[in-house]
């Protein structure tokens, strides 16, 4: 008779023996899965969606595993503008987890279905879509708050982009309320759902709320990510916009110098933000009659943007005109002039 203790060794033996047939089994069982998340984070769009059809295809899944996988299909279809396709990938989905009573699999295809309407324009099929994950996470005794936050930001953007500004506002602030109790007060959603609101109450020109929110932002940015971190540079950017724009130009001329400041302490920070935060500081100098500071910030913006053309160095060349009158320098006015003009028949040809 076998002793316990020859028994247990010989147990150990056998699995030291069969593990790595075990990995091997592994591997190949999820191979077209694994390589097609691999591809989805790589932005390898094509190659996901070859390799998720492959993964639904070579066996039966459980439902969750199923409906998981279509819904990385969808992502990869939907990338690659295949509305079609991924609309029709995210319904499958959609029926398959309303079949088993998976309600996390339901929002999550809704969500889907979001995403696809949005990317197309279709604003009153993604506000149809949000109703309906409210009303599934409404089912739950634990609604996902945080799903309803997201969802709250979309309808928004249906909402905004079918010129129903009141709704979109009110869609606004629900995310944001929803974040905070979901996230707390200091949480990058939160921010994000104030910069949201800053930007859409700057677009319509409601610059006290605007700069409410952008500063909020910018304080829960500086908390989580760092004073000098970009999200905090952004919002600075955005805020100092809204004084310029709102007839606050000391404030602007604050907060744009302040911009600066932190930029010239970021190491690879985004040059093409610094030259347009340059050239509207610039501005501002020159509407309060600091040509020297103005020159100097449009020597430095300008020498960049000869390289890249377009737009801001017009601007930039339009406002150093500008400047140079301010300077009493008519001739070198007058060459900024002729560049800006030679740079449109350029472009017109």
């Amino acid at each position: 008779m076998i002793s316990v203790t020859r028994l247990f060794r010989l147990g150990i033996r056998f699995t030291v023996w069969v593990e790595p047939y075990v990995k091997e089994w592994h591997r190949r069982r999820h191979h077209n899965r694994v390589q097609g998340q691999l591809h989805l984070a790589s932005r390898n769009w094509t190659e996901a969606e070859k390799h998720f059809t492959l993964a639904l295809d070579e066996r039966r899944h459980a439902v969750k595993n199923r409906v998981d996988l279509l819904l990385d299909l969808e992502q990869a279809q939907r990338r690659q503008r295949k509305f079609t396709e991924a609309e029709q990938t995210a319904r499958t989905a959609l029926d398959l987890a309303a079949g088993a009573r998976n309600h996390s699999g339901q929002s999550r295809a809704m969500e889907a279905l979001v995403e696809i309407h949005l990317d197309q324009g279709k604003w009153a099929e993604a506000e149809q879509a949000t109703a309906e994950i409210a009303r599934l996470e409404g089912t739950r005794s634990r609604p996902d708050h945080a799903r309803l936050a997201k969802s709250s930001r979309k309808l928004g953007t249906a909402l905004l982009n079918s010129g129903r500004k009141a709704e979109a506002l009110a869609a606004f602030h629900q995310s944001a309320k929803l974040c905070e109790q979901t996230h707390g007060e200091n949480h990058a959603e939160t921010a994000t759902s104030y910069v949201e609101l800053g930007m859409l109450y700057r677009d319509h020109g409601e610059h006290a709320e605007a700069q409410r929110h952008l500063r909020r932002a910018l304080q829960i940015h500086r908390t989580i990510a760092g004073p000098e971190s970009s999200e905090a540079t952004q919002d600075l950017y955005h805020l100092a916009a809204s004084l310029a724009e709102s007839g606050d130009l000391d404030g602007a001329v604050a907060e744009f110098e302040r911009l600066l400041a932190m930029k010239d302490r970021q190491v690879g920070g985004n040059r093409d933000e610094t030259a347009e935060a340059q050239v509207r500081l610039a501005v501002l100098y020159m509407q309060a009659g600091r040509a020297a500071p103005a020159y100097e910030l449009l020597t430095q913006a300008i020498a960049y943007l000869e390289r890249k053309g377009g737009e801001g160095l017009t601007l930039a060349l339009e406002t150093m005109a500008c400047v140079h009158e301010q300077m009493g320098r008519a001739a070198d006015a007058k060459h900024c002039r002729e560049r800006v003009a030679g740079m449109a028949e350029v472009s017109v040809r």
